[in-house]
């Protein structure tokens, strides 16, 4: 996402992982697109690139910095209720149908 106004660049990543690599893939997350927001920052001319992982486990648990995250993309912090709903409501489905096709 640019805001071209601003000169901002967001690289936004989402990631489903398990309950126990949550703190992993966050991490991962930053150290994966880092080279790249540097790469942008100098092509095309910004001010300033954010990596803006957003990570919420298959069960529907989040690391403490989401609400950062979405902050930073102008969404309210509230809006992980709907994230948790829509994640659980998936794995139930794919549980589902796993579970339908035995």
């Amino acid at each position: 996402m640019v805001n071209k106004k601003d000169k901002t660049t967001y690289l936004i990543d989402i990631a489903i992982p398990n309950t126990h690599n949550i703190e992993s893939t966050w991490r991962e997350k930053i150290v994966k697109y880092q080279q790249l927001s540097e790469e942008i920052k100098g092509m095309w001319n910004q001010q300033a690139v954010v990596i803006v992982p957003i990570v919420i486990s298959a069960t529907g648990i989040i690391p403490k910095k989401l609400s950062s995250s979405l902050e930073t993309i102008g969404l309210r912090p509230a809006t992980y209720i709907q994230l948790q709903k829509a994640v659980i409501l998936n794995t139930c489905a794919i549980v589902r149908a796993v579970l339908n096709a035995q």
